[in-house]
């Protein structure tokens, strides 16, 4: 490895910098780091938190960072092979795909204008039509036999890196493939080119970076750093400032001249491709990410997770303000308030979010969004997110009733389910299906939730008769028209509604028994057991309760006008005879 000299081209007036070049459709997603200044900043009104999974689609190996346009989710898959991928983004499923063959399982791709552009590590570089897949043109890039960076398209060209012998970046024709010019750089590795408004911008191993002229790739500026040799990483356009990442140092330039604003990450460190809006410079330097100002260098905020973050940072911003998103191997995926890097939604992907791999013929990951999705590979699954602020539907069964089996109740089975417009829900209730049920009532709650955290609840009673109880009025006999019901064994019985109107009903068992809107006015209850019954909106006026057990019992709603209490224990527990003689007051929630 030779030592250079530090040297810096001096901008070419004619070559003026320009804004950052955006692709056709603000809110598509077109290379690495979703625009083509890798600037990881996606303007997008519908990704607002919280977000829920809308599909996750299973493929044939490791998925690259995606690219989101026109109605689809292009990938690449690194498996045994490598394959482009065009998924539907209202489904996941595969519109179409294409083999990439070459010595390595390798291949990353860009769009633009409705076409894909993938190359692999041989340097083959292919067209195909976005919504088709037809093969429109290949080339054989010339002068280079190693391929390592992504490309970037933007405005007919098709831009690329190559190394092997030193290193090559090429313009291409998005039309035709036909080579429109070259340029030589140390040393052509990992570096997918970033473009502003004139210039296209790469950087390799010691801060080797170059500006170059948009197509013809005449030269601006170079940046070298205190030696060259393989590798590189891609660089950050934004605001006029060009980041670099480098062992030797991470830096600002000014990307009109080439000079160095500042270094923005520690040397001998490793960070990952910032995420820079119009003020701050969002960083993971694994494991801290933080937000850095621009123009100072303070750091506002740091975030951790769960310790294994490992994404490139990407920025939403929203009318609802800017929310930074970073993942983690352990399947985290995280949603921060880019102000203060609260976290404002996360969920698990359900395996490890894929980072970059920047120093290997290894797949390249990372998050994108754009068009309404949020997409998150995570191993051979790519899921796409959507903002989801609808609770889903919850469907329970009405009141199950069943005969107790022992004096412990029965165990009941149930079934509930939910359904979301636009995310998929799970359901947990409690006691769950299969329980044992005790002898009475007992409600049932559950809970629907769906992966953006929206929930919604919905409950139901079982009800379970006392193993010997006879819950059939039919069954007992009447008396000048009014039912005796004198020790009769009612436990646990589903009876609403039910007409108990002047019946004899001392010292019957009416322990948990269900009597909902039921009818025991003028009703005999000397000495009856109505412990935990659900009495709620039932008519007891003028009931007799001498010496009657309300202890527990649901009286939401019920009337008891005129009812008599004498040494009745009222449902919260107290005695009528130590409070005037009655339970009114006494009759709990």
């Amino acid at each position: 490895m030779r030592v250079a000299l530090l040297v810096v081209v001096a901008s070419l007036s004619a070559l003026a910098i320009g804004p950052a070049a955006s692709a056709a459709g603000s809110d598509q997603a077109v290379t690495y780091q979703i625009d083509v200044a890798h600037s990881g900043v996606q303007a997008e009104d519908q990704l607002v938190p919280p977000f829920g999974r809308r599909w996750t689609a299973t493929l044939s190996g490791s998925v690259s960072y995606p690219l989101i346009a026109d109605g689809y989710v292009y990938v690449t898959v690194q498996g045994n092979g490598a394959q482009l991928y065009a998924l539907r983004q209202s489904d996941g499923s595969t519109a179409w795909s294409a083999s990439i063959p070459g010595t390595y399982s390798w291949a990353s791709a860009a769009y633009d204008g409705g076409r894909l552009f993938a190359v692999n590590s041989d340097g083959v570089l292919r067209a195909f039509a976005g919504d088709t897949g037809a093969l429109l043109w290949t080339t054989q890039l010339p002068g280079q036999y190693m391929f390592t960076s992504p490309p970037t398209a933007s405005g007919g060209v098709v831009y690329v890196s190559g190394a092997g012998l030193g290193g090559t970046l090429y313009a291409v024709d998005e039309l035709t493939g036909g080579v429109l010019a070259t340029q030589s750089v140390e040393n052509g590795d990992h570096s997918s080119p970033a473009l502003s408004g004139k210039a296209v911008f790469v950087s390799y191993a010691c801060n080797q970076t170059y500006a170059f002229a948009l197509q013809s790739l005449t030269p601006i500026w170079h940046y070298s750093g205190p030696c060259e040799g393989g590798g590189g990483k891609t660089t950050v356009y934004a605001n006029g400032n060009l980041y670099t990442r480098d062992f030797f140092g991470s830096l600002m330039f000014d990307a009109s001249n080439g000079n160095v604003i500042r270094s923005y990450a520690p040397d001998r460190s490793s960070p990952l491709a910032p995420a820079v809006d119009a003020s701050t410079i969002y960083l993971l330097n694994q494991p801290v990410l933080s937000a850095q100002a621009i123009s100072d260098g303070s750091v506002s905020w740091t975030f951790t997770g769960d310790g294994q973050l490992d994404t490139a940072p990407i920025v939403l911003s929203t009318s609802s303000g800017e929310f930074v998103l970073v993942g983690s191997t352990t399947g985290q995926l995280y949603a921060l308030r880019a102000a203060t890097g609260a976290v404002a939604w996360q969920t698990n992907v359900g395996s490890g979010v894929d980072g970059p791999d920047e120093q290997n013929v290894a797949v390249l990951g990372g998050l994108g969004a754009g068009q309404g999705l949020l997409v998150v590979p995570a191993g051979s699954t790519v899921s796409a997110y959507v903002s989801d602020t609808t609770a889903p539907t919850i469907t329970v069964p009405g009141t199950i009733t069943a005969k107790a089996t022992s004096q412990n109740g029965a165990a009941v089975t149930y079934s509930v389910s939910a359904s979301d417009p636009d995310d998929t829900a799970t359901v947990s209730c409690s006691p769950a299906s299969g329980s044992v049920f005790p002898v009475g009532w007992t409600t049932v709650s559950c809970t629907a939730t769906d992966t953006a955290g929206n929930s919604s609840n919905a409950s139901f009673l079982v009800v379970v008769s006392a193993p010997g109880a006879d819950c059939n009025l039919a069954h007992y006999p009447t008396s000048k028209g009014v039912l005796n019901l004198k020790n009769a064994n009612l436990s646990g019985c589903y009876l609403p509604g039910a007409s108990l109107v002047g019946a004899n009903a001392q010292s019957a068992n009416l322990t948990g028994t269900y009597l909902d809107h039921a009818s025991l006015s003028g009703a005999n209850l000397t000495q009856a057991s109505l412990q935990g019954a659900w009495l709620a909106n039932a008519d007891l006026s003028n009931a007799k309760l001498s010496f009657a057990n309300l202890s527990g019992a649901k009286t939401t709603g019920a009337s008891f006008s005129g009812a008599s209490w004498s040494k009745t224990v009222c449902p919260d527990g107290t005695n009528s005879s130590n409070d005037g003689g009655t339970c009114i007051g006494h009759l709990g929630p």
